[in-house]
């Protein structure tokens, strides 16, 4: 699920891609490189005469010009982690972080009892290298590592400066809530490119290039997954699948979706993808739905607060997509059946309620397919899912075929199939049970 995940992308540059991209560009060179000795820490001096040489290559590479030399320095791992907690404040409210972190419980996708806020921080913490800062226009490396084995790094980052003196990535600081699928797929833009890129800057000296690699950006993602040692991002590990897969979708994914816009466009065209921005997850996702241009079906909820009643809050709107609901499915039925259903998707919205004085929350959320089969599987994969996020759950006899309910101990949940569109209510309390026909009829205008 996108969800508040992508502020804080700018600052996070996957260590995982680095070394598998790595590990290629040595298969490449057919030769082993030994890795140098770390230094117990890096210069001011060193980095800003690093970074002028890596821009430089940069700028080349990407085929854009440096408007303006990019100011540089080093940052301890205290410094990293002050800049990550001034983020998360300044690019969310509390109560925006707080509903998050519920809606992710609520959906499944984090345990009772899961801080997001503090999570996050420490992942982060764990898992940045270097960051650029459109607000400062500045560049930061870790000091922690060998200067040479943070050139990738460098050249990632930097690539962002380059965007960032060419598209502006300031107008993207301060997204509009409730459109997180759309935020997710221009992230995945910005880092593809730059993890694009990146890949190329490693290939280079083996005269290889990322467009002819064996295989996609998201595969080597899940074969570095499969192969890294737990202990080098213990945090990032221990994540919540939704998490850990949220991170890296903008960098693995979306490196695929600028390859193929490379692949079709040249460079030339991965810049005028900053003017025809992607509109969701799902063209990230299918490159030819971006070219066709296949927009979004909006979908806008009605507000049940007066239905539920005193006490009831509406605390949460958003947007899943087709990467939300993958992510959704996948955690409880297998990934190849969870990202087949979520496929044909068209749009969606949720709703998430809450009566606090009771410690109550109610999820609504309605979601528009290309197809009424397409609903029609989405529809199945979620039964599947709910039955099998509560085993112990007791299904309601007496439903037509395209209706399900359950009584689970989180409250009543309700799935509904009609024609292209599907409707779930979730976490229904007793007392609100009778009143399920009016919120759902609510729903369906």
């Amino acid at each position: 699920m996108s969800k508040r995940f992508a502020p804080f992308m700018a600052l996070l540059l996957i260590l995982l891609l680095t070394m598998n991209g790595a590990l290629i560009a040595q298969q490449a060179q057919q030769k082993d490189v030994a890795p140098a000795p770390p230094k117990p820490t890096i210069t001011a001096a060193e980095v800003t005469a690093t970074t002028a040489e890596v821009l430089k290559q940069v700028s080349e590479m990407r085929q854009l010009k440096i408007l303006t030399p990019v100011k540089s320095g080093v940052k301890s791992r205290s410094e990293i982690e002050q800049v990550v907690v001034k983020e998360f404040g300044e690019s969310s409210k509390p109560e925006e972080i707080e509903a998050a972190n519920k809606a992710m419980i609520a959906f499944g996708l984090a345990p009772k009892g899961f801080r997001y806020r503090e999570f996050m921080i420490r992942l982060l913490t764990e898992q940045v290298a270097g960051f650029y800062q459109p607000k400062t226009k500045e560049f930061f490396i870790a000091d922690w590592n060998d200067l040479d084995q943070q050139k990738p790094v460098m050249a990632h980052e930097l690539t962002h400066a380059l965007q960032d003196q060419h598209f502006n990535l300031g107008r993207f600081e301060k997204w509009p809530h409730g459109d997180s699928d759309r935020e997710m797929a221009i992230h995945a833009l910005i880092e593809g490119d730059a993890t694009a890129l990146m890949f190329n800057y490693m290939l280079k000296p083996s005269g290889m290039d990322i467009t002819r690699l064996p295989m996609s950006i998201s595969a080597l993602s899940n074969l570095a997954n499969a192969q890294a040692d737990k202990k080098t991002g213990e945090i990032l590990f221990s994540a919540p699948a939704s998490i850990r897969e949220s991170l890296i979708f903008p960098y693995a994914q979306g490196a695929d979706f600028a390859v193929a816009i490379i692949k079709k466009q040249g460079w030339d065209g991965l810049a005028q993808a900053y003017k025809d921005l992607p509109q969701s997850t799902e063209q990230v996702l299918h490159f030819d739905k971006y070219f066709a241009r296949e927009m979004p079906v909006k979908v806008q909820l009605a507000d049940l607060t007066s239905l539920l009643g005193a006490g009831w809050k509406r605390i949460e709107t958003d947007i899943n997509g087709e990467f939300g609901y993958s992510l959704i499915l996948s955690e409880f039925i297998p990934k190849p059946q969870a990202r087949t259903a979520s496929e044909g998707w068209g749009g969606d919205q949720y709703a998430l309620y809450e009566n606090a004085a009771k410690g109550q929350v109610l999820l609504a959320h309605l979601s528009a397919w290309d197809t009424a089969k397409d609903a029609e599987e989405f529809f199945s994969a979620y039964t599947a899912r709910t039955a099998k996020r509560y085993p112990n759950a007791k299904e309601r006899d007496g439903l037509p075929p395209t209706e399900r309910a359950y009584q689970t101990e989180d409250g009543e949940t309700f799935i509904q199939w009609r024609g292209q569109s599907v409707l779930v209510i979730e976490g229904v309390p007793a007392e609100q049970r009778d009143r399920l026909t009016k919120l759902a009829a609510a729903l369906w205008k």
